[in-house]
């Protein structure tokens, strides 16, 4: 053990060893050098193979004639002209491998090397080549590029910056060996090169780019003639351009997927913007300020989110869930030493002059010849088209009322309907319309807008139009009616969900409580830190659905049981994400990512209301692509789906479940007046309130559909979520959720969900 220690000891000062000792035995002082290695015993391995070097050196020299084997002997001696073989060119000690090689002098070994690139790259091209100067920042993709640039001999000189060591799991795109592991990246790289070439100079900078070394990178010895940035840090990718930009010294990078490459000629366009302008708003001292969170946006648009590859795209989405980071490939870095190889070279000898972003994709250069031509979604995703004012009013023409309604004017029916509209429906579907006529006021359920996975049976509809009944009751009280509704009027046609007539009333002193509260009832998906609220506020919710036809309100703030129920509704959460049809209704219909958008369609979700962080946004960015999901749906993953709501429950006061006695339709439409009476409750009191009722609607399909959707793992995967909720919460074992919510105090939301005119939903129509 104590010699193993000494040589460990030995073996950690020649870590930072890269540079070998050239020694020219014809200089005394060299061979004295030699003498003295060998005496030491720093020698375990002698390479010399001089002889077979003179005679590739000899048969270089004389190309167009075939050399005969036994011709060679005097042919070398002829070369040698007297000199000593043993003497002749450089002896070249490793001394981090203990290895001694003969070789050939520079100029010689220079010539003998390069002697297969021609006529790809002439004698004066390799001439040219060896005055330039190449900087490299990042030794993972950088470590193949260099390699390869070695090998082509594209350069005299190569700056190596990188502040990482080598671990076991760069093996996987880092050609070098176990025994290295722990070394820096710079190290192994100039050591690899080194040993290829040793009259190249490395100069090699551990500690990365910095502030302190930067222009000694740029500057030193000379400046660089082009710059290859592959390096994972945005500030770096950043500051590295700005001065490569200032220098007017061009920039290659490669990413190693879908062989995308970026060339920036800042030495012929000193004036171009840092990379192709996807970098606006970015400088060194801005940088400097942006958290992690706020550098996201800005990566996704450097990279091209859209374009990346699938695999790439499911792979990023499991980061820090199944695997660690992005994944790299072998096959991948290698592809791009050779790119950025061959085109730094033709910059370097004037071949080439542009700028911009090139792909050598090669899953798209090499495919099968038959390809089936896949639908991005089934025919069956597709809603019904939306009803139209002539099937409206078709439907209503021969209703006869079982209640005669009191004449409303349009003002007066318009401010009823206003409220009614501003009540919440899934993904913001607004999946109703109403017209009113001299019988009263219908409200249709519009499938068109809401047929989805969730909206099994249109249940989910049924708890928004319920909603749309209670603020219309509400808001017809505040104006001196009474609204008596009734459900499901007409047995041949459940499009037709309610009919409300009206009576002259005395306003209703709860009513005028309440009607405040439907302007300021909003989804409220931002967290804040956990507060505990007053036993007597759930008293007063529990309270307030009393006489709602069976409703009950059960709330849960027991820390054990809001993790446990977390963790179903993430899961749940997750399921509905990757599975095909729910994929397509979040990406698809939902979600709403510009302004523009937002304006124009008027429904669906702004996604800056979801209180995502800038990487949660730019993770349902990336999962848009259903062929991503789908891979990721074969691999059984998305777990990333689960933070969200992981988090939002943690963050939550309590959690509430809204039950009603049976599975019905009329009881999820009650449900739903039950939930807009509670929400409008919360909200009035300062709390806020997230709907989390995922898991009821997959929960109710998984129960009563038929239609294949859960078959498989979705199925498996609920059942299990079932019987988790089940033995969390027995009590309601009897009952039918309808509804789960969270509330906390997290203030006003930075956004709220719009409507579409009303004129879109709504019919006025006094004779019908």
């Amino acid at each position: 053990m104590k010699n193993l220690a000494g040589l460990l000891a030995v073996s950690e000062q020649l870590k930072q060893v890269y540079s070998p000792l050239i020694l020219r035995l014809n200089d005394p002082s060299d061979k004295k050098g030699l003498d003295d290695l060998l005496q030491q015993g720093k020698i375990t391995f002698v390479q010399d193979e001089i002889y077979g070097q003179l005679q590739e050196l000899v048969k270089s020299e004389n190309p167009s004639i075939k050399i005969k084997k036994d011709e060679y002997p005097e042919l070398i001696k002829k070369h040698l002209a007297g000199s000593d073989i043993n003497e002749y060119g450089v002896w070249v000690y490793y001394p981090w491998a203990k290895r001694l090689v003969h070789l050939l002098d520079e100029e010689e070994f220079v010539e003998v090397r390069t002697n297969r690139n021609r006529y790809k790259i002439t004698r004066e091209e390799q001439a040219l080549l060896k005055t330039k100067k190449i900087g490299i920042i990042g030794l993972s993709v950088g470590q193949s590029i260099a390699l390869t640039m070695a090998m082509e001999r594209i350069c005299g000189e190569i700056r190596l910056a990188d502040f990482d060591t080598a671990e076991l799991s760069n093996l996987n795109r880092i050609r070098t060996g176990a025994h290295n592991l722990g070394l820096n990246k710079t190290v192994i790289a100039a050591r690899e090169i080194l040993e290829i070439d040793p009259f190249l100079t490395v100069k090699i900078f551990n500690d990365g780019i910095t502030k302190q070394n930067i222009d000694e990178f740029f500057k030193g010895d000379g400046k660089l003639d082009v710059l290859v940035e592959v390096c994972d840090g945005m500030d770096i990718k950043i500051q590295s351009r700005f001065k490569a930009r200032e220098l007017q010294i061009p920039v290659v990078m490669d990413t190693n997927d879908r062989g995308m490459m970026d060339i920036e000629r800042f030495d012929l366009e000193p004036n171009r913007p840092i990379l192709h302008g996807l970098a606006d708003g970015l400088d060194p001292d801005s940088i400097k300020d942006l958290s992690n969170e706020d550098k996201i946006p800005y990566i996704l648009k450097m990279i091209g989110a859209d374009t990346i590859s699938t695999r790439l795209k499911a792979s990023m989405l499991e980061v820090e869930q199944s695997i660690n980071t992005w994944p790299q490939l072998a096959s991948s870095v290698t592809l791009g030493g050779a790119l950025t190889t061959d085109v730094t070279r033709r910059i370097l000898l004037n071949q080439y002059h542009d700028s911009g972003r090139y792909y050598i994709d090669l899953d798209d250069l090499i495919k099968d010849e038959k390809i089936e031509k896949a639908q991005s979604f089934p025919q069956s995703y597709i809603g019904p088209p939306e009803l139209t004012k002539d099937d409206i009013v078709q439907a209503v023409k021969n209703f006869i009322p079982q209640t005669e309604s009191v004449a409303l004017t349009e003002e007066t029916i318009t401010k009823i309907v206003k409220a009614g509209i501003m009540a919440p429906s899934g993904g913001n579907a607004q999946p109703w319309k109403l017209i009113y006529t001299d019988k009263g006021l219908f409200i249709f359920h519009d499938e068109h807008f809401s047929y989805s996975l969730l909206d099994f049976n249109n249940l989910g509809s049924y708890v928004a139009i319920g909603a749309v009944i209670e603020n219309i009751g509400i808001q017809a009280s505040v104006l001196g009616f009474a609204a008596e509704c009734s459900y499901f009027p007409v047995k041949a046609n459940k499009k037709i969900v309610a009919h409300i007539a009206f009576k002259k009333a005395e306003a209703l002193a709860i009513a005028k409580y309440l009607e405040p509260g439907i302007a300021i009832r909003v989804t409220n998906r931002d967290l804040a830190a956990k507060e505990k609220l007053p036993e007597n506020f759930y008293d007063h919710l529990i309270s307030s659905i009393k006489t709602y036809q069976g409703a009950e309100l059960h709330i849960v703030d027991d820390e054990y049981l809001m993790k446990e129920l977390g963790k179903i509704l993430a899961t749940a959460e997750m399921l509905r994400i990757i599975h095909p049809r729910g994929h397509y209704d979040t990406f698809t219909n939902e979600l709403r990512w510009t302004p523009a958008e937002i304006q124009q369609k008027r429904d669906g979700l702004d996604v800056n209301s979801l209180g995502a962080t800038q990487s949660e946004l730019a993770g349902f960015k990336i999962a848009g692509d259903a062929n991503a999901i789908s891979f990721l749906r074969q691999l059984k993953g998305g777990t990333a789906f689960t933070k969200m709501v992981n988090k939002a429950v943690a963050a939550s006061s309590a959690l509430g479940i809204i039950t009603m006695p049976k599975y019905s339709e009329l009881d999820f439409l009650m449900g739903g007046r039950a939930v807009e009476r509670i929400w409008i409750e919360a909200n009035l009191a300062g709390v806020s309130f997230q709907p989390v009722s995922q898991l009821m609607f997959l929960l109710a399909r998984l129960a009563h559909g038929d239609d294949g959707m859960l078959d498989g793992y979705f199925g498996e995967e609920l059942n299990k979520l079932k019987e988790k909720f089940n033995a969390l919460l027995p009590q309601l074992i009897s009952k039918q959720p309808v509804f789960m919510f969270r509330l906390d105090k997290a203030g006003e939301p930075k956004v709220r969900s719009l409507r579409r005119p009303i004129e879109s939903s709504f019919i006025y129509l006094t004779n019908a």
